[in-house]
């Protein structure tokens, strides 16, 4: 069963390999490839947020257009989620609300532990209201500074460093963990990027605590439903018709138009 794997929009290069992650998990049966979206964001506010939510709907349509056998939002944000199960009869599943119920299953009183610095802390917020899991999580410990943010376009920054297993941004997100279970008497530990996939069993062996990390524990949620032949209540996410596809890939078309005259801009203000 082909799974279609999509994250905030980065290009990838035209490779179709999802995460190593993904690969060390996934069951013989279910062939997970990454889909491409045409909207490189990032949700540092709610318009890229909305941005996101645009492409991630675009390529989610194409790809049950394409055939795949269900859809997987490899991102905590679950960008587009909703709506993508409005329009499709396949399975669709987010790693944000896959690991938080999964997380509230593992113990009584959970804490989301991010990468990201406290000016995205919106994301987490809007989701454990929109799930109903406030009374669950008890606190969202935010390991990096916003002024941390502006590193994200060198190639060298907080998160690739974080990747590379660096000690340092291992030991700010174990101590962010151990401040959850010690000061806010969380019992399990969710990860609040899947991002963090590449360094979440070296957490996970210095907290003493479960520590879930969302890319693995969302994409067997996937597998799960395809054995089960699980889907989405169609009463809950109606789905209101309409060529759907066309739409958002006009929407995404102009925005796109407009990204390409803004460089264009950009480049004859720099050779004035």
């Amino acid at each position: 069963m082909k799974i279609a794997i999509m994250g905030t929009g980065f290009r990838r290069q035209g490779h179709d390999k999802p995460p190593q992650s993904i690969l060390d998990v996934a069951a013989p049966g279910f062939d997970p490839r990454l889909v491409e979206q045409r909207l490189p964001s990032f949700p540092v506010n709610q318009i890229n947020r909305n941005l996101i939510e645009i492409s991630t709907i675009e390529a989610g349509l194409a790809a049950a257009d394409k055939g795949f056998d269900a859809v997987y939002i490899n991102t905590v944000g679950d960008y587009g989620l909703g709506a993508l199960r409005s329009a499709l009869s396949i399975p669709v599943i987010g790693a944000g609300q896959a690991t938080m119920h999964a997380a509230a299953q593992l113990g009584e009183r959970f804490s989301i532990v991010t990468i990201w610095p406290e000016s995205l802390r919106f994301i987490y917020s809007d989701l454990l209201r929109l799930y109903g899991m406030e009374d669950h999580c008890v606190s969202v410990r935010c390991v990096s500074q916003d002024d941390e943010l502006e590193t994200l376009s060198n190639d060298e920054n907080f998160v690739t460093e974080m990747r590379r297993g660096e000690i340092t941004q291992q030991d700010r997100i174990v101590a962010e963990c151990m401040k959850a279970i010690e000061e806010d008497r969380a019992d399990t530990i969710m990860l609040g990027c899947t991002c963090m996939s590449p360094i979440a069993p070296e957490i996970a062996a210095r907290v003493p605590a479960p520590v879930l990390n969302p890319l693995t524990t969302g994409y067997k949620a996937v597998e799960a439903q395809l054995s089960l032949q699980h889907l989405h209540s169609k009463l809950a996410y109606q789905d209101l018709g309409g060529d759907r596809l066309a739409t958002y890939r006009a929407i995404t078309d102009a925005v796109v138009d407009l990204d390409a005259q803004d460089e264009f801009r950009g480049r004859a203000t720099a050779a004035e």
